[in-house]
């Protein structure tokens, strides 16, 4: 187990904090919140401490950071670039994820950067259908391979 960065504390580099389950629970679970006025939507999403909100209203929008910077101490960040390790790029044409941070932590931990690697095929013009009586969209089984690192 290692102390997170930027809570390292000077003399005490080899100690961590050991929470109990409960609270540990407690922490770890995330958080959804809607509000809905009128067509105005505010969708606001919490785990640990990163706070991310999305609505269809700049109004809506800046009055919750409004409140929530008054209330308690907060920055705006301005746009998501990293969430949970996972790199979120935004553009224009659509939201873009890429999880090579994630896959290149624990290659560099172990000292693993120059492995080689192995593509991973995707399956385009994949259609999806509805599942039978809901409202979610699936995707045929397919086996699909995730990328593989060999040494």
């Amino acid at each position: 187990m290692e102390q997170s960065q930027g809570f390292i504390a000077k003399c005490y580099e080899e100690k961590v904090l050991r929470l109990k389950k409960a609270l540990y629970e407690l922490l770890s679970k995330p958080a959804l919140y809607i509000k809905s006025q009128g067509n105005n939507t505010l969708i606001v999403f919490l785990y640990v401490d990163d706070l991310i909100y999305k609505g269809n209203s700049e109004k809506m929008i800046q009055d919750f950071k409004d409140v929530m910077m008054k209330t308690i101490e907060m920055s705006d960040l301005g746009l998501m670039h990293f969430f949970l390790e996972i790199e979120i790029n935004q553009k224009k044409d659509g939201i873009f994820i890429c999880q090579k941070k994630y896959t290149e932590t624990p290659l560099k931990k172990c000292k693993m950067e120059g492995c080689k690697t192995d593509t991973t095929p995707l399956v385009t013009g994949q259609k999806y259908k509805k599942e039978h009586g809901s409202r979610r969209l699936m995707a045929p089984s397919i086996e699909v391979p995730l990328e593989a690192y060999y040494i």
